[in-house]
C-alpha cells in the first residue's frame, strides 16, 4: 500500500505541473478577440432622396468609379501594407505600416463590446463650431441609397468610415456620394457636394468579413476613408493621434432613428469613455446607432477616430493621421 500511495502521489505532482501549461495553451489558441464580430448598420435612404442623389451626380457630371480588372484586384491583394490606399478612380498610394497596439487591459470575449446607455443629445445649431464641420452623407451602390456621417478636414476632404466608401464583402466601391455639411433636418445651410472620388486603406479592401453587415475587431483599424469633393466649405476640424484608455470622448453623427422620415436627418452627440484599445481599435461607451457611421469621435476638439460600430472605432495613430493628411493634400 505504501508503494502504491507513493506512486499515486508522484502522478499527482507531475499532473500539477503539466495541467497549467495545457490550460494556458488552450486559452491562447481558442481566444482571439480580433475575430470578434460587431454589426455595421447602413440605413437605407427613401426613394426621393435616392433620386436626388442620382440626379446630382449626373448634373455635376461625375466620372464613374473605376471597375478593377482581375489583374488589378490581384495587385491590390498582394499589397502587404494595410495602410497603403486605393482610390475609387484606380490610384494606388503607398503608405506607412503600423505597429499593432493593444491596451493594458485584458479583454475577455464576452466583454469586447462596451456597455452604453442612450445619452444622445440633439445639436440644435449646426452652423457653429465644431458642428459646422460635420456632414450627413448620402451614397449609392447602383441599386439602393444609404446614409452615413462624416467630417470636413479642409475645403474638399471629408473623413468618414471605410464601410461607407467600399463594400468589402462584395469587393467594390460604392457608386457616388453627396455630403451635406451642417444638415439640420430639411435645412441645408451650406448645400451639398457630390463626388465619385474616394480613398480607402488596402487593409479594408482585403478584409474578409463573415457577412455584409459585420466587421471583425481586427479590421476596425482600417475602417476610415476620405471622400474628395469639389467644394469650398469654410469649416474643418483637426486630427489628433493622441488618445488612450480612460480618455473622455464625444461621438457625433446623424442617426437614422432620429431622422425626419423623409430622408433628412438631425445631428446628435453622445459622451463616453475609451474603455480599452485592442488591435488598433478603441472600444468606447458612447452611444452610436445606424447612420452615425463615419461621424467624428472628438477628444479635446480634435478628431481621434470615426464611428465604426456601436462601440468600436479605429485608433488614430501617426500612421493613420499621416495617411489621411496625404489624402488631404491630393487634388479633387
Amino acid at each position: 500500500m505504501k508503494r502504491i500511495s507513493f506512486f499515486c502521489m508522484s502522478l499527482l505532482l507531475v499532473a500539477s505541473f503539466i495541467s497549467p501549461l495545457q490550460s494556458n495553451a488552450a486559452t491562447e489558441t481558442t481566444v482571439n478577440t480580433g475575430n470578434q464580430n460587431d454589426s455595421i448598420e447602413l440605413p437605407k435612404l427613401e426613394k426621393e432622396k435616392v433620386d436626388n442623389l442620382i440626379e446630382k451626380l449626373h448634373k455635376d457630371k461625375q466620372k464613374p468609379v473605376k471597375t478593377f480588372s482581375l489583374a488589378e484586384k490581384e495587385k491590390i491583394k498582394s499589397l502587404k501594407n494595410g495602410h497603403a490606399s486605393v482610390s475609387s478612380q484606380g490610384d494606388i498610394l503607398e503608405g506607412e505600416n503600423s505597429v499593432l497596439f493593444n491596451g493594458d487591459n485584458s479583454v475577455a470575449e464576452q466583454e469586447i463590446n462596451a456597455l452604453a446607455t442612450d445619452n444622445r443629445v440633439k445639436v440644435t445649431n449646426t452652423t457653429v463650431a465644431p458642428y459646422n464641420s460635420m456632414a450627413q452623407i448620402d451614397f449609392y451602390d447602383g441599386n439602393n441609397g444609404y446614409t452615413c456621417s462624416g467630417t470636413f478636414l479642409d475645403k474638399d476632404t471629408v473623413l468618414t468610415a471605410a464601410h461607407c466608401v467600399y463594400d468589402t464583402y462584395n469587393n467594390k466601391f460604392y457608386s457616388g456620394w453627396v455630403a451635406y455639411p451642417g444638415e439640420n433636418g430639411t435645412t441645408l445651410p451650406y448645400g451639398g457636394w457630390s463626388s465619385t472620388k474616394a480613398y480607402v486603406p488596402v487593409g479594408w479592401i482585403n478584409a474578409t468579413p463573415s457577412n455584409s453587415e459585420s466587421v471583425y475587431l481586427g479590421d476596425v483599424q482600417y475602417d476610415y476613408a476620405v471622400i474628395k469633393v469639389n467644394s469650398s466649405h469654410s469649416y474643418s476640424l483637426p486630427l489628433s493621434s493622441t488618445s488612450g484608455i480612460g480618455n473622455s470622448i464625444i461621438s457625433h453623427g446623424y442617426p437614422a432613428d432620429k431622422g425626419t422620415g423623409t430622408g433628412y436627418y438631425y445631428l446628435y452627440k453622445s459622451t463616453g469613455t475609451i474603455n480599452d484599445v485592442q488591435y488598433n481599435a478603441i472600444i468606447h461607451s458612447s452611444y452610436v446607432t445606424g447612420g452615425m457611421s463615419g461621424g467624428p469621435i472628438l477628444r479635446s476638439g480634435s478628431v481621434i477616430s470615426v464611428n465604426s460600430t456601436s462601440s468600436w472605432g479605429a485608433k488614430f495613430g501617426s500612421v493613420q493621421v499621416n495617411a489621411i493628411n496625404d489624402w488631404k493634400n491630393l487634388p479633387y
